[in-house]
């Protein structure tokens, strides 16, 4: 059972996830509470609703690529009621719940090999497994990118630091 890449795509999506400035939850953690259901003028989601949405999409590519494809997007866990995200360290647990039902589903892969077989997406269509983990890797980063930019125009400090010249 060779499986380097696995071992390798499953500690980029768990970076992705925590543990460093561009993560996910490394970037909820710099919310403050009181914007956690604003939206930003000019916006149409609050930091509240695009968690829902990465964590929705852990469940429904979990589900359909690795447990059997009967999840639908109106399901507990994929769709939780809504105190599950009432607050931002409710909707950390429920991440955290999201991160490790995909993960177990990748880590039961037993070979690199596993990569290029088809599994079924959520829409319905098949794609390679690498594909299903690569994309589920980048949706995080992008999401803490979204919700970085999101905090900082809320609250007030989306500016660069620039050093002054010597």
């Amino acid at each position: 059972m060779a499986r380097p890449r696995i071992e390798l795509l499953l500690e980029l999506m768990d970076r992705a996830f925590s543990g460093n400035e561009h993560a996910l939850l490394d970037n909820l953690a710099t919310v403050e509470p009181k914007r956690w259901t604003r939206v930003p003028d000019g916006g149409q989601r609050s930091i509240q609703e695009i968690t829902r949405h990465v964590g929705l999409f852990k469940y429904m590519y979990g589900n359909h690529g690795f447990r059997g494809g009967d999840l639908d997007y109106t399901d507990d866990p994929a769709t939780p009621p809504a105190e599950r995200l009432a607050t931002i360290a409710d909707a950390v647990a429920w991440l955290q719940e999201a991160h490790a039902y995909l993960i177990s589903g990748i880590r039961e892969l037993s070979d690199d090999r596993e990569l290029e077989v088809p599994r079924k997406a959520h829409w319905g269509g098949l794609v390679p497994t690498y594909h299903i983990v690569v994309t589920m890797l980048e949706h995080d980063l992008y999401h803490a990118g979204e919700i970085n930019r999101t905090r900082a125009l809320l609250q007030d400090d989306d500016g660069w630091f620039v050093p002054d010249p010597p």
